[in-house]
């Protein structure tokens, strides 16, 4: 008995006094009413009015105090299925969180501003959703166009969800639209291709928060490590990696078309986009930092939303004006309030995807090192052939008007030095990027360790024939399945390889005698 009245006070302090303010003008006020009455009048009735009225409070205080603490503890059969109907529909409702309503910024920003804003825009918003297009014209006229629609959620329920709608280019009647999901949430990471109803499920390795970006640091990178993957801790951290990233989080891209102050100026403080208050960048792309693969790439303009540094818009031009490459926006929502079963798939009619059974990496794989690599400019491409012929002990160089070379990089296991050169063959001028005919090759110490590759992994067919040409014994095999060619040799310790890309065997054997030792 005495437990309950211990528990009574404590249910009573806790839920229906708790809100009475009893100050000390009260306590005088009861002190002076009971001293008041220790000698009630004698003139009084018994069973007066008052008393009856006070009768008949203390019994409907008793028996509501009664039933109060016996439903506080649990004691009666209604109060629990009252739990345990709270407890399903707690199960049933998803967890939600609100947050705060973001507000337009009109102040005037200085470009130190905005770029502060711009590379760490994951700090000035918890949740954003919108959808917008993307395109890109590339050099061969070909082109790419998507719808991309999301969800993402930084802060309290994490996640995210993206549809991306690939549309078909007009000009190659082979492709098709095709539709891709991504969905993520604190543990996993699931990417549905509704072509062919199956999907992938991986962990989600979040990122640890990393320190607030300057801008001074990105743009003090080397411009050809700004796509690099082991430079991605100079980025803020971001969600797995999504096409939304183009509008929410292009770092990179802020770090190429940026990086010269001088060649972009804030031309708008204050334009209405989306009934968001956005700051307008334009300017001019340097020639160095401009995209074979998009070699038009001139001027561009940017739409930034000035509370969270989203880049609500975004176009390209040529120097003619055409646009070449466009984010193109039509909805954008900041801090609404998600589900968290919003960020998990529907997996019904959807079957696991198949991977590919990779052998273990070699141990060796590790101290394997690249020393030098450069691919697509044609100059930072001779610098690395020129370090190739001062400082392998054997290198061999083609010698032909068709001949360009693409790329070059040097690696090294132990002592061992490894040269790889690619070679573009009979490329049209107008092509851009590597061409389609291609030669592959490597020179290296006999017993060393090679790093794996495809090019060079493809199983052998029959030997076609056997050669001597400028020192080299040459062995010629077909690749097994294709009309390329495996051409192998031994000069000393040394061993060279050379594999083609649709380029003939008698090509090849004439090229061979083009391919002398390097003075």
């Amino acid at each position: 008995m005495s437990d309950m009245l211990d528990q009574l006070k404590e249910v009573l302090d806790e839920q229906v006094l708790k809100d009475l303010d009893f100050r000390e003008r009260n306590k005088a006020v009861v002190r002076n009413h009971f001293k008041s009455n220790r000698e009630p009048s004698r003139e009084k009735k018994r069973f007066g009015l008052g008393v009856l009225l006070s009768f008949g409070f203390t019994v409907l205080f008793i028996g509501f105090s009664s039933y109060f603490v016996l439903n506080h503890l649990g004691l009666t059969q209604e109060e629990n299925l009252s739990n345990e109907k709270k407890e399903l529909k707690e199960h049933q409702e998803p967890k939600s969180i609100t947050h705060p309503h973001t507000k337009e910024n009109y102040e005037d920003m200085t470009k130190e501003d905005v770029l502060h804003k711009l590379f760490n825009s994951v700090d000035y918003f918890e949740t954003a959703s919108g959808q917008f297009e993307r395109y890109d014209l590339y050099y061969d006229g070909s082109i790419s166009k998507s719808t991309v629609e999301y969800k993402m959620s930084n802060k309290g329920v994490i996640g995210g969800y993206e549809k991306v709608t690939s549309h078909p280019d007009p000009n190659n009647p082979q492709t098709k639209e095709t539709i891709d999901k991504t969905y993520y949430n604190k543990e996993n990471v699931w990417r549905l291709n509704l072509e062919f109803n199956d999907y992938s499920k991986d962990e989600n390795i979040r990122e640890k928060k990393r320190k607030i970006v300057k801008a001074e640091d990105i743009f003090n990178m080397d411009p050809k490590d700004i796509y690099e993957y082991e430079y991605r801790e100079m980025y803020r951290e971001t969600p797995p990696n999504m096409a939304a990233f183009a509008s929410l989080y292009n770092y990179q891209f802020l770090a190429k078309y940026l990086r010269n102050e001088n060649e972009w100026s804030i031309e708008k403080q204050n334009e209405q986009l989306l009934e968001h208050n956005t700051l307008v960048i334009a300017g001019t792309l340097d020639d160095s930092l401009v995209n074979i693969m998009q070699p038009d790439e001139k001027d561009f303009r940017i739409w930034v939303d000035k509370d969270t540094g989203i880049i609500v818009k975004e176009e390209v031009y040529s120097e003619s004006g055409e646009l070449v490459s466009y984010i193109h926006p039509t909805s954008l929502e900041i801090n609404k309030t998600f589900h968290e079963n919003e960020f998990e798939p529907d997996l019904d009619g959807f079957q696991k995807r198949r991977m590919l059974d990779l052998p273990p990496m070699d141990e060796r794989e590790k101290e394997l090192e690249v020393i030098e690599h450069a691919d697509t400019k044609l100059s930072e491409v001779e610098e690395v052939l020129a370090i190739q012929r001062d400082t392998m002990p054997l290198f061999y160089e083609l010698d032909d008007p068709k001949i360009t070379p693409f790329s070059a990089s040097i690696e090294q296991y132990h002592e061992d030095l490894q040269a790889f050169v690619v070679y573009s063959y009979d490329k049209p001028e107008n092509e851009i990027g590597s061409g389609s005919r291609l030669l592959y090759t490597r020179i290296y110490p006999k017993d060393t360790y090679l790093r794996k590759t495809g090019d060079f992994d493809r199983p052998l067919g029959e030997e076609i024939e056997s050669t001597t040409m400028n020192g080299v014994q040459w062995s010629l095999f077909n690749v097994e399945g294709t009309e390329d060619v495996h051409v192998k040799g031994e000069t000393g310790d040394y061993v060279i390889e050379i594999v083609t890309h649709e380029v003939s065997a008698s090509e090849m054997k004439r090229l061979l005698g083009t391919y002398k030792k390097a003075e």
